[in-house]
């Protein structure tokens, strides 16, 4: 105990000269933490991804089909000038298919596998349940 002053002054002496190596990782801690945060949070994200490809793959190789009653086309507003001619292969005949544009208006439904537009056969839309 008769050296505490001297070990005292020494510690304080070699933390007065790791300050300068020490203050600038502070604020790197931070965005290491963030980092890390958002790299477990995009694997978590590729894992989904992959699970729900091994799903969609395993249900095209047993033929079974998802059953959707609503099909919304991206990119796309109603004009009446241009038909959008959906896709309907994939749905059954005896299903019933509302397609909405991109902003959630009705435009018309496939029924049967034919596609009916809303410009071409009159109250297409009256019926679905949006």
């Amino acid at each position: 105990m008769t050296y505490q002053k001297q070990i005292g002054l020494a510690l304080a002496g070699c933390a007065v000269c790791a300050m300068p190596v020490l203050l600038p990782l502070i604020p790197k801690i931070g965005t290491y933490a963030a980092s890390e945060r958002l790299r477990a949070e995009e694997e978590l994200q590729r894992a989904t991804i992959a699970e729900r490809a091994k799903t969609s793959e395993a249900l095209y190789n047993a033929g079974i089909a998802p059953n959707a009653t609503r099909v919304r086309m991206k990119q796309y507003l109603d004009n009446p000038n241009q038909d959008p001619k959906p896709d309907t292969t994939g749905y059954g005949a005896f299903e019933i298919i509302y397609v909405y544009d991109s902003a959630g208006v009705c435009i018309g439904k496939i029924e049967g596998n034919q596609w009916l537009w809303k410009h071409k056969h009159n109250n297409i839309c009256t019926g679905d349940s949006n």
